[in-house]
């Protein structure tokens, strides 16, 4: 069975990255479940539930992130720029 390496940033990024996953794999189970004739309507009953979910949690997980980054900016001692002139020299 192939395999795949994902490499990601934060814990907040593996945890969509594993929500995507769950996703396609719950998605393939539905299609198998589904008597014939029944397939798209199965699927794109997931899909506007379960799909819906994971982009709004993923949105909110990329906010939080730009959030989180702008907040440890902030806080962050102001540094003094390099190769300033020395005075008297």
């Amino acid at each position: 069975m192939p395999t795949l390496t994902i490499e990601y940033q934060t814990d907040a990024e593996r945890l969509i990255l594993e929500q995507a996953l769950a996703f396609v794999t719950q998605m393939r189970q539905v299609a198998a479940a589904a008597p014939d004739g029944t397939v798209v309507a199965a699927c794109e009953q997931l899909a506007l539930a379960d799909g819906r979910q994971l982009v709004r949690d993923t949105l909110a997980s990329a906010v939080q992130g730009r959030a989180d980054a702008t907040d440890a900016q902030k806080k962050r001692p102001a540094r003094a720029a390099k190769g300033g002139s020395r005075a008297g020299c």
